[in-house]
């Protein structure tokens, strides 16, 4: 009986073993945390705009998160649990750069959530884009054990997290490589201006949670039904920034107001083609303008909105907002 119990807990040590395969926390050898103060950083975001989610997605009764403001991702992450924006069950943000992230040898961005503890993990996916329309996401890997369900008071370990955002404690960033995307034709690696993180559900229930790229449920804090549950994000550093050409510094147009309630006011030099493109990536305005135009939006429903600006030259990306 006693070599069954013997030989029982060593397959246990060796399952655990196995699955902390990945990077561990700030601090212990091999970690791959970058601290929000560190050199290597060269920028930060330039604008946020979120989508909020559920304080608890299979209670929508209790309505939506509203901690922080988008603004408070903006620029270099406090390292702190108050000046972040929270996003809720499911809940997004996007994130422009200018200039645009490129991708070099290593880490390419870090991402900064708020958690207080190394063990305490809110999960993200990370998606980037080099239009502001197409979206590829990172693949991610989550080894966390389904059992027990992680509450908001019980912990993981980030041993078992790779490619997801929140796996290191505030005043860390998880690292990105756009190596690992370079797989992508429509993706231009060495021209990110878009990323978007979106929240991960750790309901392990599939009904509610939400899997890794293998397939697995992903097992993180749920349910937190408070203002500020989810994921909240408090900046993401750019390691490999990228370079303006002359165009872009030029600027072929001026557009305002931004956020703009029915009409957009839009100045072309020369001759440009404008498309308007709504969160999904579905066209809501098309035509080739030039000089002074005024475009009539009313009918569109609030929220946010890309125009690409684009002559024989270049193509330029910009983030809209409406609202009433």
């Amino acid at each position: 009986m006693n070599r069954i119990i013997l030989h029982f807990i060593f397959v246990l040590l060796i399952s655990e073993m196995k699955a902390q395969s990945y990077a561990p926390a700030p601090g212990q050898s091999g970690s791959t945390a970058i601290s929000k103060d560190s050199s290597i950083i060269q920028g930060w975001a330039n604008s946020c705009t979120v989508t909020r989610g559920y304080k608890q997605i299979d209670h929508p009764e209790y309505g939506f998160v509203d901690f922080g403001d988008p603004s408070d991702a903006v620029g270099q992450a406090e390292g702190n649990s108050l000046d972040i924006v929270s996003l809720g069950d499911g809940g997004s943000a996007i994130l422009t750069f200018n200039p645009p992230i490129k991708n070099e040898t290593g880490p390419d961005f870090a991402v900064f959530e708020n958690g207080f503890a190394d063990n305490y993990m809110e999960l993200a996916f990370v998606e980037v884009s080099s239009n502001g329309v197409d979206f590829f996401r990172f693949p991610s890997y989550s080894e966390t054990p389904l059992s027990p369900q992680i509450t908001n008071a019980s912990y993981g370990n980030c041993g078992y997290i790779h490619n997801l955002a929140g796996k290191y404690r505030q005043g860390f960033g998880t690292p990105f490589d756009l190596d690992d995307l370079d797989s992508i034709p429509e993706l231009d690696l060495n021209s990110i201006s878009f990323i978007r993180l979106i929240d991960v559900v750790g309901n392990v229930d599939t009904t509610y949670g939400t899997l890794d790229s293998q397939g697995n449920s992903i097992n993180d804090p749920w349910p937190t039904n408070f203002a500020s549950g989810g994921f909240d994000l408090d900046g993401i550093a750019v390691i490999n920034e990228g370079v303006l050409s002359i165009i872009e510094q030029q600027l072929i147009y001026d557009i305002f107001p931004n956020p703009f309630t029915d009409q957009l006011k839009l100045n072309i030099v020369g001759k440009a083609r404008i498309n308007i493109y709504n969160y999904i990536g579905s066209s809501v305005y098309e035509s080739v303008l030039s000089g002074e135009n005024i475009i009539s939006l009313q009918n569109m429903e609030n929220g946010v909105y890309f125009i690409r600006i684009s002559n024989e030259l270049e193509s330029q990306i910009v983030q809209l907002q409406k609202h009433e």
